[in-house]
């Protein structure tokens, strides 16, 4: 269960630096893109802290395909912004540059 745990919070760690780089990418930071940016990491953050809870509650040893899923889409979702991070950046740069 250790490891489930450090798995958990390393995936949140890295879900909220991804989302992180994301606002600090953009042009310009309103309200409206911290609030969006806000929104977006819970909303993205929700299903596997959902999943962890209920797989606290769990008293069956056995695998829990659900718990996965979840792991999986939030390090998708992870991955995906901070792919659009690195765009933002370097479209940033480019433009800086010419």
């Amino acid at each position: 269960m250790v490891s489930l745990e450090w798995e958990a919070v390393l995936s949140f760690v890295l879900l909220i630096a991804s989302y992180l780089c994301l606002y600090l990418a953009l042009h310009k930071r309103t309200n409206f893109a911290r609030y969006s940016m806000t929104v977006l990491l819970i909303a993205s953050g929700a299903p596997l802290a959902v999943m962890l809870i209920l797989e606290s509650r769990r008293e069956a040893l056995d695998a829990n395909i659900g718990l996965g899923m979840a792991f999986l889409l939030t390090w998708l979702i992870t991955a995906l912004v901070f792919v659009a991070a690195l765009i933002t950046w370097i479209a940033k740069a480019r433009k800086r540059a010419s």
